[in-house]
């Protein structure tokens, strides 16, 4: 298959025999165990495929391409968006990778990117998690967070605040735009995705310490760690 358009991948080897990981991606009750909550699903080319993820999330498709036990290809009703899926077997297990294409994730800011593959990776782990040891994380995702929205600072220092949303306990804190987070607490932050696995792991209405670069100065703002707005 010729890549024309933009395309963003994750991947992840998960030590379980193939069939298991094939089923578990394209058999309703298997996807249900560790990514959807609801899958209906139409296996064959020209087939449907509808799963609801949770937290207001749902992907749409049709099936285009099909080679059992090797990838299939699911693409947006409208044809917009491709989400390739492939298995290879590796030393250590079966490797799982999920590709995006789509025209317009050349263009995507950086934090709806790092937002998708963040999202994409979280999911991933659990389905090794799920395979490997029979535990399911998902309870434990899309916790908390504070108001912004972020992305990686570009000099990999920590992670900069694009937006801070209105009436938040971010706005509360005094976080503004163009803030770089590089702590919390006694944690360092290196990028979006450290910060949100960091700021997942403290308690709803607990209250952390944000180390902040603010142009030359280094601020530590106390800030209440809030409920994720949007329920699983």
């Amino acid at each position: 298959m010729k890549i024309t358009k933009g395309s963003v991948k994750r991947e992840i080897v998960v030590n379980a025999p193939l069939k298991n990981v094939w089923e578990a991606l394209t058999i309703p009750e298997h996807l249900n165990r560790w990514y959807t909550k609801n899958a209906e699903i139409d296996f064959r080319i020209g087939g449907k495929g509808f799963m609801e993820h949770g937290w207001g999330s749902r992907t749409e498709g049709i099936f285009t391409e099909i080679k059992p036990m090797k990838h299939f290809v699911l693409q947006s009703l409208d044809g917009d968006f491709t989400t390739i899926t492939t298995l290879k077997e590796v030393e250590k297990g079966i490797k799982v990778s999920i590709e995006y294409q789509a025209s317009f994730i050349s263009d995507m800011n950086p934090a709806s990117k790092e937002n998708m593959l963040f999202g994409t990776m979280q999911f991933l782990e659990n389905l090794k998690s799920v395979y490997e040891t029979g535990i399911d994380k998902r309870e434990k995702f899309w916790r908390t967070w504070i108001g912004i929205v972020h992305t990686t600072d570009e000099e990999n220092k920590g992670t900069k605040v694009l937006q801070v949303k209105d009436g938040t306990v971010a706005a509360t804190a005094g976080i503004k735009p163009d803030d770089v987070i590089v702590g919390i607490d006694a944690d360092k932050i290196d990028g979006y995705e450290s910060f949100e696995r960091k700021l997942n792991t403290r308690n709803i209405n607990s209250s952390v310490v944000l180390t902040i670069e603010r142009e030359s100065e280094v601020l530590r703002k106390d800030c209440i760690v809030d409920q994720y707005p949007v329920p699983y």
